[in-house]
């Protein structure tokens, strides 16, 4: 029931929030297509609402393919990150789906999720080092949650320990028996936000201001 009528709750709040100047971060679990071209509506969708949109893949994003193919599908409002990044004015965004952490997760972590988790942590630290150095607003998107509830930090935040990032924006989990309150919290001089669709209600979250960056 919480589900219910999703994309419509979407659009209405994205339309009432969301103007054509502004960019929208979408971390990952875009559609549900299985290949490229079964994407085009869910894509679409997306492209139909106000604003830019910034995504990176999640682990249900099976219709992402490579870089290039992806890019040539896109409508032009969508831009994908992988090992790459992006600027607009003085924000610069890194990004990438990442893995679960080993030494996060709550399971025995399987020598392919080690696997897996080693090749996203290089994917991801080539999308910082594509980021504009003289950006003064360093945001980074993944989709697996890069700390713990209980604030642990996993080893991508290791990472992008020097990198100096303002906010770091997360999903892949979802409303159930847990409480995700926790996921947003600050951390050094980073400030953690659990982004899911659900959780936030559907309704886009400011995250920067470039016109008010005090907000």
């Amino acid at each position: 029931a919480h589900w219910e009528d999703h994309p419509v709750r979407i659009r209405e709040a994205w339309e009432r929030s969301v103007s054509a100047d502004d960019v929208v971060l979408v971390p990952g679990d875009i559609s549900w297509a299985m290949k490229l071209h079964e994407a085009g509506a869910d894509l679409s969708f997306v492209h139909a609402l106000p604003g830019t949109k910034v995504i990176v893949k999640g682990n249900h994003d099976y219709w992402w393919t490579t870089l290039s193919k992806v890019r040539q599908a896109l409508p032009p409002s969508i831009i994908p990150l992988q090992n790459t990044a992006v600027r607009f004015k003085e924000v610069g965004i890194a990004g990438s789906r990442l893995w679960i952490d080993p030494d996060l997760s709550l399971e025995d972590a399987t020598e392919e999720d080690r696997k897996i988790f080693h090749r996203e942590l290089g994917r991801f630290s080539l999308s910082l080092a594509a980021m504009p150095h003289d950006v003064k607003v360093r945001i980074i998107m993944t989709h697996f949650p890069p700390i713990a509830l209980d604030g642990r930090v996993g080893r991508a935040v290791q990472a992008a320990t020097d990198f100096g990032c303002h906010t770091w924006v997360f999903g892949h989990m979802h409303l159930g028996t847990m409480d995700y309150d926790g996921f947003n919290r600050t951390i050094g001089s980073t400030r953690y936000e659990f982004v899911s669709a659900d959780y936030l209600e559907f309704r886009p979250k400011l995250i920067y201001d470039t016109d008010n960056p005090r907000s």
